[in-house]
């Protein structure tokens, strides 16, 4: 009996215990605490007036010169949903942006490298400039149909294209 008695004032004990921690026991003043909800928004960028658009590269200024844009083939700046392209040419090049008070945010993400010269005169040359120039791109201005993107070392104009 006294062993059954032990048992239940052990089991008594822990239960006790379970319903302190559970329940917040405290020696001290019976304040309560209301749990407080903390809600984490995302945050985005303004809205992008460039999603979904179509761009076709018209001059690429370099340093005070004008690189040559071959007529054929067209060379295309696609924008959607955050990753933008350089579609039309012998490589294909690819990275995201994010727009925040004009300022085009470019990550770069890959391009490829082959060697096109015999076959589209001219066209290594513009994507390798493009290449070099989309991580370090600034600024943008959209007027009516065209787009004009700051890079450090110059400008990009481009008209706009139907898709």
């Amino acid at each position: 009996m006294k062993h059954s008695i032990w048992i239940g004032f052990q089991l008594f004990i822990v239960i006790a215990g379970f319903l302190c921690l559970s329940v917040g026991c405290t020696t001290e003043s019976h304040s309560e605490i209301t749990p407080t909800h903390t809600y984490i928004v995302p945050v985005t960028s303004e809205s992008d007036p460039l999603d979904d658009t179509r761009w076709e590269l018209i001059a690429f200024e370099s340093k005070g010169s004008t690189l040559a844009i071959p007529k054929q083939p067209r060379l295309f700046m696609v924008f959607n949903k955050g990753e933008l392209s350089l579609q039309g040419g012998c490589n294909a090049i690819r990275g995201h942006y994010r727009i925040e008070n004009n300022w085009i945010t470019i990550t770069f993400v890959k391009a490829t490298l082959v060697d096109c010269s015999d076959s589209m005169p001219g066209i290594n040359e513009i994507e390798d400039a493009f290449s070099n120039a989309m991580p370090t791109f600034e600024s943008y201005t959209i007027e009516g149909d065209q787009l004009r993107i700051r890079y450090v070392d110059g400008e990009l104009f481009f008209d706009r294209a139907s898709k």
